[in-house]
C-alpha cells in the first residue's frame, strides 16, 4: 500500500501528535507499506529526507512554511502550512498517478489545519482520506481559538463528513467531536507507545522517605501545574515523605510557574529542566517515581504512555484518554483540579509494595494494550477495508 500523509508537525517539530505521526509512519514502513509524509520545514532540517531504517523507505517532504516556534504554532502559521500544502500535495499525487503508482489513501493529521487538504484531493483525484483527530483539531478544545472554531465550524463539518474515516485516540476526545457533530461515525484508536526505548530501570524500589514526583509536558496553562506546585509543602507533611517535583518541558506558563513556586515557597522542592529531546527522555522517566499530570483537556497523553511504559504510578486529571489508561495503575482525580493535591497524597503516601504493584501494573498495561505495532494494524487494516468499498 502507498500511504501519503499530511501533518503540520513531524518530529523534531511539534509535541505528541507529531511523535504520533513518526511511530505510525514507522510501523507503516516495517508492515511493508510506501509512506509518503508532507509536513513542515524548520531551521536545521533537510527539506528531503529518505529514511531507510524500518523496511520500506519513508519519504519526507518539509516543506517552507511560516514557522516561528518548534513546539506550537498559530492559526497564521498553520493556513500558511495549508496553503503551501495544498499544493504540493497536489503536485505529488498527479505525478504519482502520471507514474502509475497512484496512492491509496491519505492520512490526515489533523482536521485542522490538513483537513482540507484531504477533500481538495479526494475531490480532484478521487484519493480517499482518513482524519486522525489530535485535539486541538475540535472544536471546544482550545479556548483560544474560540472564535476561529465559530468562523470554520460549517466547513470542518463538511471536510469531516467527506472524509472515508474519522479516528480519535480516546473516548473522551470521541465524546469531545461528537458534542460538536454527531452525525458522522467516530473510531477510537489509541495512542501508543514503544516498550523498547520507554523501559523501567533493573530492580527499582520505592523509598520510605523520599518521592521523586515528575511531570512531563509542554509548559501552558492548560496542562494544570498551577494545581500541584502551591501544595507541594502540603502534599509533603501530610505524607511524611520528602517530595521533589521535576519538571521536564518547556513554554509560555513557565515563567509564571517559576513566579508560583517562588510565592509558595517551594522553589527548592523543583527543579526546571526545560525541554528535552526524545532521547533524554527515558532518563528522566526512570529516575522518577510517581507520574503526575493535572491536565484539563487532552486527546490521549503520549507522555503519560511513556511514564507508564517506565513503571510509573500515575496520578491525573479526568481528562480524555484517563479512563483507557488507569486501570489499578494510579489514581484518576476529582474533576475539580483545586482537590488534585489530594489524590497526590493518596499515592504518595502508599505503602512500598503498592507503589511496586502499580508501577508493574503501569508497564503491563503500556506493553498489552498500547504499543505502536497494534495500532499501526489498526490503521492499516482501516485502509484496506476503504479500498476494498
Amino acid at each position: 500500500m502507498k500511504i501519503l500523509i499530511i501533518s503540520h508537525e513531524y518530529p523534531p517539530v511539534g509535541g505528541g501528535g507529531a511523535n504520533a505521526c513518526m511511530y505510525l509512519a514507522r510501523q507503516y514502513a516495517l508492515a511493508g507499506n510506501e509512506v509518503h509524509i508532507v509536513t513542515v520545514c524548520f531551521e536545521g532540517l533537510p527539506t528531503n529526507e529518505t529514511i531507510s531504517d524500518y523496511g520500506e523507505p519513508i519519504y519526507i517532504d518539509r516543506l517552507p512554511a511560516k514557522r516561528a516556534n518548534k513546539e506550537h504554532c498559530s492559526f497564521a502559521e498553520m493556513l500558511d502550512f495549508l496553503i503551501k500544502a495544498r499544493k504540493f500535495a497536489d503536485k505529488k499525487v498527479a505525478c504519482a498517478i502520471r507514474e502509475n503508482q497512484p496512492f491509496d489513501v491519505c492520512q490526515i493529521f489533523f482536521g485542522i489545519p490538513s483537513g482540507p487538504v484531504g477533500l481538495y484531493l479526494k475531490r480532484k483525484y478521487s484519493l480517499p482520506y482518513v482524519i486522525r483527530f489530535g485535539g486541538g483539531d475540535i472544536p471546544g478544545f482550545q479556548e483560544r481559538f474560540a472564535f476561529i472554531y465559530k468562523l470554520i465550524g460549517p466547513a470542518l463539518k463538511h471536510i469531516w463528513k467527506r472524509a472515508d474515516a474519522l479516528v480519535a485516540n480516546s473516548e473522551g476526545l470521541r465524546s469531545l467531536a461528537q458534542d460538536f457533530c454527531d452525525k458522522y461515525p467516530i473510531l477510537v484508536f489509541p495512542n501508543g507507545v514503544d516498550t523498547d526505548i520507554f523501559s523501567p530501570i533493573k530492580d527499582k524500589e520505592f523509598s520510605d522517605d523520599h518521592i521523586e514526583l515528575l511531570f512531563v509536558s509542554r509548559l501552558i496553562e492548560r496542562k494544570g501545574l498551577q494545581y500541584v506546585i502551591p501544595y507541594l509543602r502540603e502534599i509533603e507533611t501530610s505524607s511524611g515523605r520528602k517530595i521533589h517535583l521535576t519538571i521536564v518541558g518547556d513554554g509560555p506558563y513557565r515563567e509564571i510557574l517559576q513566579e508560583l513556586a517562588e510565592e509558595n515557597g517551594v522553589s527548592d522542592m523543583i527543579v526546571f529542566t526545560g525541554q528535552k529531546g526524545k532521547s533524554e527522555l527515558p532518563l528522566y522517566y526512570q529516575a522518577g517515581d510517581i507520574f503526575v499530570f493535572p491536565s484539563k483537556k487532552e486527546g490521549m497523553p503520549n507522555a503519560v504512555l511513556e511514564a507508564m511504559a517506565c513503571g510509573l504510578p500515575i496520578v491525573m486529571s479526568p481528562c480524555q484518554g484517563s479512563s483507557e489508561l488507569i486501570d489499578g495503575n494510579g489514581i484518576i482525580s476529582d474533576s475539580d483540579l483545586t482537590k488534585f493535591k489530594e489524590s497526590i497524597i493518596a499515592v504518595v503516601s502508599a505503602g512500598r509494595e503498592d507503589l511496586m504493584r502499580m508501577s508493574d501494573r503501569s508497564r503491563q498495561r503500556a506493553q498489552e494494550l498500547f504499543s505502536w505495532k497494534s495500532v499501526a494494524e489498526r490503521y492499516v487494516n482501516l485502509f484496506e477495508s476503504i479500498q476494498t468499498k
